[in-house]
């Protein structure tokens, strides 16, 4: 506000000056020439009318002469001060319009509205640098979570552009420089703004993204960072300072190709983990066991060919950097697009082919030449720009990265839900029977759709039945927690516990005889009606406690404290 009052003051000085300056003038003028009323006797008239009566001439209005007819010589003066006044109206009208369009000042004004809006949100949020397609699909998902965000984007027409979405017009959205500090302050940064829940960087450029992440780790340590980086000397940088996440999108699908090529059902499980809630479970992934061709050997190539040598597989190149090609021998030289390319390359014989250059329409070539040669071929692709999703489906690959959708679904599951990259992690590492025992957990309540993730953190209110229960002596078990509340027999809800965690101490895949404590933490898995009916029983403390004791509950505080007492007396 500060700036925009000083931007008027400093634009409007010159115009208020000369107008005042000449109203003044043509004001005590006006007193100071006598006129005559009605039966000819002199007669001055007072400041009030004077006012009045320069206000009406200067703006062009003309009510005509006040209080009485005037005399020539008041006639006079009007006629020679009615032009300056005039002039000096219509400069200072002409320079507030040129103000309210003046670029710098539109700018100042959107700053400030955007500060004001960051300061009024009321719950949690995430400031988010870059709104691309990328930056969409996570603040939709934090929308869908309840947790708000606030934009900052270099475009000013893709922040025009979000005045036409239902879904994203009223957040707080600034065009600018996201890597200049005083935006950054605004937009979250500082410390009066306390719902600030973290830093999302996501733009398409690494040295804004690590400017961005340095930003807030000095001015707000305590704050996650969440960086996407897809050059390794960027990644390392970012971690060397305490980054909290870098998503290297290509990084990521090296490792969960990887982990689909070892352990076809840990990859599964976790892409249903991962995937949008409601879309189609993938089915089992299988790569075949052989030798494969990689089409480009450049950032997303290099990682891939990483993964097959990790995995002991046979790979053969083809790439159009002659630099590249005598690096590796037995390389062919080409880009992949020609049949011939590939019968040097051996497609005939091989058994899956990874179409990894950085350009949509030469990877689409690929697939469907190679596929033509070898239709029993499993096909890898990597899509750049998402608006060839469409082409991408119809082209029949098997795996596709997809750069955009695979930044947004680890920023959402580290943002939204912490607790899953650690099981995630646990899974892993784990053998193969533990990843079998959740897949068949979620076969269970999920039907062919992907669950929903949610975290219950049993504190403050959520913690209230298990308050409740202990003034009861009874316990709250997880089997409590997973039922069904709004009917008579006990019915399972469609969810599993994929996770408790109680200070540093974590279970993994907790039974229902589990006892819940205040401020363990919870991963669930399933069903959004699961969701619904799991918040309220935590809401309705009668519910929980009525499971525990194994007697109703009044639902009122005071009845329930009157039952208690008369529990008590009938014990003695």
């Amino acid at each position: 506000m500060n700036d925009i009052v000083w931007l008027t003051m400093r634009r409007m000085r010159t115009p208020l000056i000369t107008l005042i300056t000449v109203y003044s003038l043509s004001v005590i003028g006006l007193v100071q020439i006598p006129g005559a009323d009605a039966a000819g006797k002199p007669f001055y008239i007072g400041f009030l009318d004077a006012l009045y009566y320069v206000a009406s001439m200067a703006t062009t209005i003309g009510f005509g002469e006040f209080p009485s007819a005037f005399t020539q010589e008041q006639r006079l003066f009007a006629y020679l001060v009615l032009f300056p006044n005039v002039v000096a109206w219509f400069y200072a009208v002409g320079t507030i319009v040129s103000l309210f369009v003046d670029p710098q000042f539109r700018a100042v004004l959107a700053r400030s509205r955007f500060s004001r809006k960051v300061r009024r949100q009321n719950g949690p949020f995430y400031l988010v640098c870059g709104f691309g397609y990328t930056g969409r699909m996570i603040v939709k998902g934090l929308l869908r979570r309840g947790i708000g965000a606030a934009i900052l984007e270099r475009e000013q027409s893709i922040i025009q552009s979000m005045a036409l979405d239902n879904d994203f017009s009223s957040l707080p959205a600034l065009a600018g420089d996201v890597t200049d500090r005083r935006l950054l302050d605004i937009a979250g940064l500082d410390e009066d703004i306390r719902h600030c829940s973290g830093v999302i960087a996501i733009t398409n450029d690494d040295h804004a993204n690590l400017t961005i992440a340095i930003t807030a780790k000095l001015l707000r340590p305590e704050l996650p960072v969440l960086a996407r980086a897809e050059t390794q000397r960027v990644a390392d940088n970012m971690a060397s300072f305490g980054t909290d996440l870098t998503v290297d999108p290509y990084t990521i699908f090296a490792e969960r190709f990887l982990l689909a090529l070892n352990s076809p059902v840990k990859y599964l499980v976790q892409d249903w983990l991962i995937s949008v809630p409601g879309s189609a479970l993938r089915k089992v992934l299988d790569p075949p066991d052989g030798r494969w061709i990689i089409c480009g050997i450049g950032r997303f190539g290099s990682r891939m060919a990483g993964t097959l040598e990790t995995a002991g597989i046979p790979f053969t190149v083809i790439d159009v950097h002659p630099e590249r090609v005598a690096e590796r021998p037995g390389s062919v030289l080409g880009l992949g697009t020609e049949a011939r390319t590939l019968r040097e390359a051996g497609v005939e014989s091989a058994v899956g082919i990874i179409a990894g250059t950085g350009d949509d329409v030469d990877n689409l070539s690929i697939v469907m030449t190679a596929r033509e040669l070898n239709p029993h071929l499993f096909v890898v692709t990597r899509q750049e720009s998402p608006l060839n999703e469409q082409l991408f489906d119809a082209s029949g690959a098997d795996l596709v990265a997809r750069r955009s959708l695979i930044v947004a679904r680890r920023v959402l599951a580290v943002a939204t839900t912490p607790l899953l990259p650690v099981f995630i992690d646990h899974m892993v590492s784990r053998d193969d029977s533990f990843a079998r025992t959740v897949q068949h957990r979620l076969e269970a309540v999920l039907g062919d759709r992907s669950p929903g993730l949610w975290t219950v953190h049993l504190c403050g209110e959520w913690a209230y039945s298990i308050r409740e229960a202990a003034h009861e002596h009874a316990a709250i078990h997880l089997g409590h927690l997973t039922e069904n509340a709004r009917i008579a027999s006990a019915k399972p809800l469609p969810c599993v516990c994929l996770l408790h965690e109680r200070g540093s101490l974590r279970t993994f895949l907790p039974g229902p005889d589990f006892k819940l404590l205040e401020g363990d933490r919870l991963l669930f898995a399933g069903r959004g009606s699961a969701q619904r009916e799991m918040l309220f029983a935590l809401r309705e403390p009668s519910v929980l406690v009525s499971a525990a004791t194994g007697r109703p509950q009044p639902r009122g505080a005071l009845m329930r404290h009157l039952t208690r007492r008369r529990v008590r007396r009938q014990a003695t």
